[in-house]
């Protein structure tokens, strides 16, 4: 009797489990989240057909339907990529080529036509997915919003080019070569057609992502094939360096296609028919053929992306629609490893070391100069370049973020790349959290020398270069909430403005005020002004774009 008891009494707990659990219908079928954070969560859903077999280096396909209820309580596989320890805890690596899903968030009551926000990871184009912890958009969806992660693929098999396969396309009419910027474009198709159900609204859609994910933002604003699928557009960190050429060489940089012949050598194979045999385990890219070069990534192919976001934006070619950048105080951290000396560099754009010299006499470490003048160049000034280019066409806002957690404080030049996800997210529970006591009298470059010399000997990710907080410091929850407040302001409206915070002007160069997430004032000045100046002037040769009206 107490056995029949308990068994009735366990299916009972089992139907309640599976009452709580939510269930919509999208195009392809049927199916069911869970509850999680006080979210409701739908993961693993397929946004196109695996991209295997003949479809391996080709556009994304339609996803195929299913029948029954598809059980969307768990994430997928992250695509395939290199395990690197302490940046990919929690991806569940090595990952799988059926890699092309989304996770949708929403509130655990459900509401119409809410702002949707996509979120496009970081990680070089070469790691890291929608799993990742750091991730889960606890406050992001507490401020009413639906946020959608999204996986990509990654590597040679996001973005890769051969002769042969360049011909394959032109015969099927088909783009080519940056397959992973088409994975976004098509998940935002499928937001488009199916986020309704999940209470999202398909004409209010923010696209936002860091790093190589902040810098997919700035070519999907510049790409005819992602125009009418956003809304507004957010770029976190989004570098700017040259893209390289398909076919023909680039500010000096190797073709596409003669990365790819390098690359189908190395593994031994002549022909596209070959390359689509091997296993994928054979086809991931490692750590080094970042930093060494060798990963051609997103190049310029004429369909997808059809030149470099900085002297598009000033043509007044991209995307009009309200658009948010900005940058950390510490951004060229995780290029440290693979950064020239300062003399290579400032040779190679043609900078007067002298000036250099001027401009930087304050900087008290020597051993991160060459790192601050390149952050200067690629995010610090292109960060105000394409805000200012927006004048006219949308509102623009740039931003600047600068908070470390109070006890890590003294051992970091800046904040470092990727440590205000976290925040924006409110997954400060979810990421390695700070010594309880406050660290004191640390040798930067000390610290800075030995970080590079391990991550060279053991391709271990040093543990300063992946977000420290402390979940439980009320400055900490603060920043959070300010993050998240002013990031779902903009998905909302189109204006990043909350109530009870400094006002946060649209960016225009005379002016040149940013918003400032720090310990200290809430906007900030002419960051920097004589140094970016200098950068940006370099930059606009390098682009042959002319001097703007009223530039610094």
């Amino acid at each position: 009797m107490k056995r029949a008891f308990a068994f009735l009494l366990s299916l009972f707990a089992l139907s309640i489990s599976a009452a709580e659990r939510p269930v919509v219908k999208v195009e392809s079928g049927s199916l069911q989240g869970v509850m999680e954070y006080n979210m409701q969560a739908f993961k693993n859903i397929p946004y196109a057909a695996p991209p295997v077999g003949d479809l391996r280096w080709r556009p994304p396909q339609p996803a195929l339907s299913w029948n029954g209820l598809r059980d969307a309580g768990k994430f997928g596989d992250a695509c395939p990529q290199q395990y690197i320890k302490n940046l990919s805890d929690g991806l569940g690596l090595p990952g799988k080529e059926d890699c092309l899903k989304l996770n949708v968030y929403g509130p655990a009551k459900p509401g119409k036509n809410l702002p949707v926000m996509v979120w496009f990871h970081g990680g070089g184009l070469i790691v890291d997915g929608a799993r990742d912890p750091q991730f889960t958009p606890i406050n992001l969806i507490k401020n009413g919003v639906i946020v959608v992660t999204v996986d990509y693929r990654l590597g040679a098999l996001g973005f890769f080019a051969s002769k042969e396969l360049i011909e394959e396309a032109k015969a099927k009419g088909e783009p080519v070569g940056n397959y992973g910027t088409m994975d976004q474009i098509a998940s935002l198709r499928w937001v488009k057609k199916n986020i309704e159900v999940f209470g999202g609204d398909p004409n209010n859609v923010t696209i936002f992502g860091q790093s190589a994910g902040g810098r997919s933002v700035t070519w999907l604003m510049i790409s005819d094939a992602a125009k009418g699928l956003f809304h507004k557009a957010i770029a976190q960190s989004a570098q700017q360096s040259p893209l390289r050429g398909m076919t023909e060489k680039r500010f000096g940089l190797t073709p596409e296609v003669d990365i790819g012949a390098k690359y189908m050598s190395s593994l031994g194979v002549k022909s596209l028919a070959e390359l689509r045999k091997l296993p994928v385990q054979k086809l991931v890219l490692d750590g080094s053929a970042y930093y060494a070069g060798e990963f051609g990534g997103p190049f310029v192919d004429g369909q997808i992306i059809k030149g470099d976001p900085i002297p598009l934006f000033a043509a007044g070619k991209q995307a009009k629609v309200p658009f948010m950048i900005g940058t950390n105080s510490f951004d060229s951290d995780f290029m440290l490893p693979g950064e020239p000396s300062l003399e290579v560099f400032t040779k190679k754009i043609h900078e007067d070391p002298k000036i250099i010299e001027k401009l930087y006499a304050d900087v008290k470490d020597k051993c991160i100069l060459n790192s601050f003048v390149i952050q200067d160049l690629m995010y610090r000034a292109s960060t105000k370049l394409l805000a200012n280019s927006m004048n006219g066409l949308a509102p623009a806002y740039a931003y600047y973020y600068d908070y470390l957690t109070p006890n890590i404080r003294s051992a970091l030049s800046g904040a470092p790349h990727t440590y205000e996800i976290p925040y924006i997210f409110g997954s400060l529970a979810l990421v390695p959290q700070a010594p309880k006591q406050a660290l004191k009298d640390v040798n930067q470059c000390a610290r800075i020398e030995k970080d590079i010399a391990d991550f060279r000997k053991t391709h271990v990710w040093p543990k300063d270069w992946f977000p420290i907080v402390d979940k439980n410091s009320p400055q900490d929850q603060a920043m959070s909430e300010r993050l998240s407040a002013s990031w779902t302001a903009f998905a909302k409206t189109g204006n990043p403005n909350v109530t009870g915070q400094a006002n946060w002007p649209i960016y225009n160069l005379k002016a040149d005020v940013m918003r400032n997430f720090s310990s200290g004032s809430e906007t900030v000045t002419g960051l920097f002004k004589d140094r970016i100046a200098y950068q940006a002037l370099h930059l606009r040769e390098i682009y042959a774009i002319e001097r703007v009206k009223d530039a610094f």
